[in-house]
């Protein structure tokens, strides 16, 4: 599954979290939580592992580390009554289900059913796996989505980033990041098509 649409889960997840706990800031964890798996082991495991496991779904794609996670986000809200942790480990329980990770039992119940197994894919791998995500629609279609909810859910948070970038130095900042931006998707979209 794509990244974004792993983030779309994590907020919905968080806007059923909102009424329960009366904060806002549970729709951002829950998002994190959701695509962190991808964040970390894409990463670990195809580029920093390549030459053994070259697998994408590691260690925080298994049932292990969502544990550890559940097991401190309990203990910090026995002891510190915060919930942000455990609205975190939900957010990375749905990006375990959306990837099907039963149908991987070995990774999923890592390290409880032996190592998990090297995989083969293409060098270039990882790479050409971000520019599919660029290459799909939907994925677009939730960001703007997703860049909505967010706008509405913290529009008093956007006020203040709005009265910083009127100065002029943050402006020029932002101008440069957008334009960087905007040339990568360019380019990735071009060397699909090409």
């Amino acid at each position: 599954m794509y990244l974004l649409a792993h983030a779309m889960a994590g907020i919905l997840i968080g806007l059923v979290l909102v009424p329960l706990t009366g904060d806002r800031r549970v729709v951002a964890l829950a998002a994190l939580g959701a695509v962190l798996p991808d964040l970390i082991d894409k990463p670990l495991g195809h580029i920093i592992l390549a030459g053994t496991v070259n697998y994408g779904r590691l260690y925080f794609h298994g049932l292990t580390v969502l544990s550890l996670f559940v097991i401190a986000g309990l203990l910090l809200y026995r002891y510190r009554h915060r919930i942000g942790l455990l609205v975190v480990a939900a957010g990375m329980a749905s990006h375990q289900v959306l990837d099907g990770m039963w149908y991987n039992p070995v990774a999923w119940f890592w390290p409880f059913l032996g190592p998990i197994p090297g995989h083969h894919y293409p060098e270039n791998y990882f790479w050409e796996a971000i520019l599919r995500q660029l290459s799909q629609p939907s994925e677009w279609i939730l960001l703007f989505v997703i860049v909505g909810l967010f706008a509405v859910l913290y529009r008093q948070e956007l006020k203040a980033i709005t009265n910083r970038l009127a100065n002029p130095p943050v402006r020029r900042i932002a101008v440069v990041v957008l334009i960087l931006a905007a040339t990568i998707a360019f380019a990735a979209g071009w060397r699909l098509l090409t």
